[in-house]
């Protein structure tokens, strides 16, 4: 490790402990001062409650008490609460059980108020009847010979007054409170109603006032406090605990920091040995191919940068995917590494060359100025010598052919690509010279034009179906069509599918093209319900889910039309996994539709197809049929054909129907239908006649 590197570590473990350490310093600050708020609110709430407490009581036993205090305390009482639930605290959500409790806490100190209320009510009725009867009865003391009336009203005042102070309804439960008297003294008469009907009133309130005294004086909202303040601290001191585990997890990290410390310092030296040797590896990695220990492909474009006059052969093994696939790449690897044993020492004898493992099973070896015929022999060499050579392998004797391309003109490993995919293609020849008269550039350049034609087309909707009829040879009548494939140019002409469906084939945009020939030959299908139409499917397309689920789906939606749409099987020779062509023809089956196998008799290989496929009907191969009237082995192959067909349950389609004389011998020897140029050429839409003349 470089001592920058060294350093900057730890100044970043320094930082960050530093970083931790004033985190937690903050942390516990602000939880403090939290927590000192909340409970100097709960205990000044607290206060203000044992206040109230104290002054009702106290109003309760001395009735004439000034009551305007007691409205005071309520209304600090009220604002201790407020500063209590908008503690900030509480935001927590592990203190949302204490929210819950000051929920009940309110709700109890609302029912206290409530009562509180009413015995302010029920304390100033009661303290106005004390106060008026005792003056009325100072003042009707000098009633003449009426004493008695008097001393009963002083007597039942008394007990009145005892009921208030002692808070005891007994002193006037079992007595006569009110007064009466035979006098017919309007005065006597006078002070007996106004002292009874003030003695009724006092009857009536005393036993709601002492009930409403006792419930506010026996108030559980104390213990409503009381668990609050328990619930707070029990919450209040899990965090704490929790403070004192990050405390320590503090800590912690800044040992291990200063451990790291000191750890990356002893290993100062350690890692610097080892940065080398990774340092090493790796630029032999960027040089060097590490199964064969030969240069690598970016070694050999760095070379070719360095040197004037450069020239490479670009060897590639043949079938060496068939070797991995039945040998294993173990021996395939092995193989490889052979290879490239024999290359250095049987490669070449010239003095001046380097090899190359390009990657796979390519391999280059690179010339400095040398002529470019001699190393066209030596790729002619090197290509015998290995054929001729037995590379022996766990026991396994093997034989391999190389391809090899020569060249000098740059782009030296472009071009040389280039010849190496046209040799390849070749089963003839295994070594090429680029030259530019192989105009291979134009080819790709002609291919890279066609597949913007064919982006552009897809873009712009203009792949479009034409139809050819097919005609039923027997009864003179168009009964199907088969739908073909076209690319509408900008000037309105038509590129037929032989310019530019092969390229098509090798990209995405194919499986595009089925789709849309897919989605439109249904749609004309649907506006000519009279006839049959039968779309071209590869095994490419069978493979490709998305396709079969498109199709199978788009017969499903149109029941009216799925059993007139039939299948053509292009390129029978490829079609590989035969159970899953099975399947397709199967569900196609379901809807109705027929299976058509093209261009039959054009091979031999896909006679074998019949005995594992459920085809309908063979199409017979335009090389056949075009020349049946001027070639009698034509003639008899078509016979048998038709013959096979027969005995197949099978139908059959005559291709290339050119002239009148071919369609009546095909209908004389039993074929079903024709299609050609005789009857007619791709249309942009069906015929709505389906009348011919042969």
């Amino acid at each position: 490790m470089k001592l920058s590197r060294l350093n900057f570590t730890v100044l970043l473990v320094g930082m960050i402990s530093s970083a931790i350490l004033i985190y937690f310093y903050m942390l516990q600050r602000d939880f403090t001062k939290k927590h000192r708020e909340f409970l100097i609110s709960i205990n000044n709430f607290e206060n203000t409650q044992s206040d109230l407490s104290y002054i009702f009581l106290e109003n309760s036993l001395y009735a004439y008490n000034n009551q305007d205090q007691i409205s005071l305390e309520i209304k600090k009482l009220l604002e201790e609460y407020e500063n209590l639930r908008k503690s900030i605290i509480l935001l927590n959500k592990n203190y949302k059980p204490i929210q819950e409790n000051l929920i009940k806490l309110k709700q109890k100190l609302t029912l206290d108020l409530e009562n509180i209320e009413e015995y302010l009510m029920l304390n100033a009725g009661i303290k106005n009847s004390l106060i008026f009867l005792t003056r009325h009865v100072d003042d009707s003391a000098a009633l003449n010979g009426n004493s008695d009336i008097f001393l009963k009203a002083n007597q039942i005042l008394k007990h009145f007054n005892d009921t208030t102070k002692m808070q005891d309804l007994d002193y006037i439960t079992n007595l006569h409170v009110l007064t009466v008297s035979d006098s017919q003294s309007t005065d006597t008469i006078n002070f007996i109603n106004t002292f009874n009907m003030h003695a009724n009133y006092l009857i009536q309130k005393y036993p709601l006032f002492i009930e409403t005294t006792q419930a506010v004086a026996h108030s559980d909202i104390h213990e409503l406090i009381k668990k609050v303040r328990e619930d707070f601290s029990n919450i209040a001191l899990n965090d704490f605990k929790a403070l004192d585990i990050f405390a320590l997890i503090v800590f912690s990290v800044y040992i291990v920091s200063l451990f790291t410390i000191v750890s990356l310092f002893v290993k100062n030296s350690h890692e610097n040995k080892k940065l080398q040797e990774t340092k090493k590896s790796l630029e032999y990695s960027l040089t060097y191919d590490m199964l064969t220990g030969l240069y690598n492909r970016k070694a050999l474009e760095a070379e070719l940068s360095r040197i004037d006059f450069p020239h490479v052969l670009i060897l590639d093994i043949n079938g060496f995917k068939d070797i991995n696939d039945i040998y294993g790449n173990d021996v395939g690897d092995t193989l490889l590494k052979d290879l490239a044993t024999f290359l250095k020492n049987n490669g070449t004898n010239s003095a001046d060359f380097k090899i190359y493992r390009l990657g796979g099973d390519e391999f280059a070896i690179l010339f400095d100025d040398i002529d470019k015929d001699v190393a066209l022999g030596i790729a002619i060499e090197l290509e015998k010598n290995i054929s001729e050579h037995i590379f022996a392998i766990d026991g396994l004797r093997l034989n391999l052919t190389v391809s090899i391309a020569s060249n000098n003109i740059a782009p030296i490993l472009e071009n040389a690509d280039l010849a190496l995919k046209l040799i390849k293609k070749e089963h003839r020849k295994h070594v090429i010279a680029y030259k530019e008269s192989l105009n291979l550039k134009k080819s790709v350049q002609e291919n890279l034009d066609t597949l913007k034609l064919i982006k552009d087309a897809i873009s712009n909707d203009r792949i479009v179906p034409f139809f050819q009829p097919i005609v039923n040879l027997q009864t003179a009548k168009i009964e199907k069509y088969e739908a073909l494939v076209r690319l509408k140019l900008h000037d309105g002409t038509f590129l037929p599918p032989i310019k530019f469906l092969d390229t098509a084939k090798k990209t995405s945009y194919y499986h595009e093209i089925t789709k849309i020939m897919i989605e439109k030959t249904i749609k004309v299908a649907e506006q000519f319900p009279k006839y049959r139409f039968s779309l071209n499917i590869s095994m490419q397309d069978i493979l490709d889910q998305e396709i079969t689920d498109m199709l199978l789906q788009s017969l499903r939606l149109n029941p009216l039309i799925s059993s007139r749409i039939d299948i053509e099987l292009l390129e029978v020779e490829h079609l590989e996994d035969l159970e899953k062509v099975q399947e397709f023809i199967k569900e196609l089956h379901k809807f109705g539709s027929k299976i058509l196998i093209d261009d039959f008799g054009s091979g031999y290989s896909n006679f074998s197809y019949f005995s594992d496929l459920d085809i309908d009907i063979v199409k017979i191969d335009g090389s056949i049929v075009c020349e049946i009237t001027t070639n009698t082995r034509k003639l008899h192959m078509l016979r048998s054909i038709r013959k096979f067909s027969n005995g197949m349950d099978m139908q059959s389609v005559a291709e290339f129907v050119e002239t009148k004389e071919i369609a009546i011998l095909l209908k004389e020897i039993g074929v079903e239908y024709g299609q050609g140029y005789y009857f007619s050429k791709p249309l942009q839409m069906p015929l709505d006649s389906d009348d011919v003349i042969i």
